[in-house]
């Protein structure tokens, strides 16, 4: 876990909103390192910097990474008996907090689900794409180079139970849902992007992937009705202080369901371009325990459709050379502007019930000489 204490000054200096708070109707976890060792926590109650927790590792001898491993050995109900009579809990500090994310790299991803974000950057429905990041903790530092334009988005992500090979599989499973950040550096996207065919997703999985590009909330939330429960999620995204996104999570176009339906229905057939080869989205017929889904983000983010003059000249350039040269200088002209993240920003992710996220940009290191 990164400590930045600057960034947590700005964080108590401008008095965000902290949206967090056990659901009734779900079931709240979160994770701790203690040592070497991971803890599972069942949170009672989210009280200002602090939760109130029952260490369901400590109860069942179970010390594992993933969440699950643990949450699986107590049903609804058991979980039930334990909040009305708890026993032993500890207090912990939300700083103190791990992020809840999958293990794995592979993540499946939704892109303009939500119909004012398609509006802003000019696509007018969803879709899929592979984005190859390890989850990381809710807070980070993401690194920007110069050139990049790299943008925000915040959104819901769902981890399963259970490996999905089949949609009454994802029916049958507990779904955890938890806050996720989708960093993006729009310049690669335009160099990359099929336009021909944006809804191909080609493009995507190169301007989303990377190391620092997936960071994750300190909670899990595992809710009796889903749907019910999306629609009493809002998430925002703060820069500064200033917030930039503000959308309700049950505005989604594709659902979570429909997500899987399409990739294990896409699974055998589909590719997307990522460092110039094809790649598939699962290397199989299922979604694994270690994969997570990005349900798409709201509008506000810095990236625009490029103006018509632009997109006339890349569109009727005699050559990809001639194509690339137009995007340079349009993607040149944007990192002159400096609207996109850079080094020093502040950003801030928050969820209802999930809890925040606290990114602090950095600069790239100089090149070895």
């Amino acid at each position: 876990m990164i400590s930045h204490p600057p960034l947590l000054a700005v964080i108590l200096a401008l008095a965000l909103p902290v949206h967090a708070a056990t659901v009734p109707q779900a079931h709240t976890f979160a994770q701790v390192s203690q040592g070497d060792r991971t803890s599972t926590l069942f949170v009672l109650k989210i009280d200002g910097a602090a939760i109130t927790a029952v260490d369901l590792s400590e109860r069942s001898g179970l010390h594992s990474a993933d969440a699950f491993d643990v949450i699986r050995h107590y049903d609804a109900a058991a979980l039930d008996d334990i909040a009305s009579k708890p026993g032993s809990t500890r207090q912990y500090l939300l700083a103190d907090l791990a992020g809840v994310g999958p293990r794995g790299v592979d993540q499946i991803a939704a892109g303009t689900n939500y119909p004012a974000h398609g509006a802003e950057v000019g696509i007018d429905d969803a879709f899929l794409f592979p984005k190859k990041s390890p989850a990381i903790g809710p807070r980070s530092a993401l690194t920007v180079a110069p050139g990049m334009l790299m943008d925000y988005e915040v959104e819901v992500c769902a981890r399963f139970d259970r490996e999905l090979r089949s949609v009454a599989d994802f029916d049958e499973a507990r779904k955890g849902f938890f806050l996720c950040g989708d960093y993006s550096d729009r310049a690669t996207l335009m160099r990359n992007v099929n336009l021909k065919n944006i809804l191909s997703g080609d493009g995507f999985a190169d301007a989303k992937s990377g190391h620092d590009r997936f960071p994750t909330g300190p909670f899990l939330v595992v809710p009796r009705d889903w749907r019910a429960f999306l629609k009493d999620v809002r998430i925002e995204t703060y820069v500064d202080g200033q917030r930039r996104q503000n959308v309700n999570a049950g505005d989604m176009i594709k659902d979570l369901r429909a997500i899987v339906q399409e990739t294990l229905a896409e699974s055998g057939t589909r590719t997307w371009s990522y460092q110039d080869r094809r790649i598939p989205m699962v290397t199989r017929a299922a979604i694994g325990t270690d994969s997570a889904v990005l349900t798409g983000t709201g509008d506000g983010v810095v990236f625009n459709t490029p103006d018509a003059a632009t997109m006339k000249a890349v569109m009727t350039a005699r050559d990809r050379a001639a194509q690339l040269e137009v995007i340079d200088t349009y993607i040149a002209g944007e990192a002159a502007k400096r609207i996109y993240l850079q080094p020093g920003n502040n950003v801030i992710y928050t969820g209802s019930h999930l809890g925040s996220i606290h990114t602090i940009v950095v600069p790239a290191a100089p090149p070895r000489r």
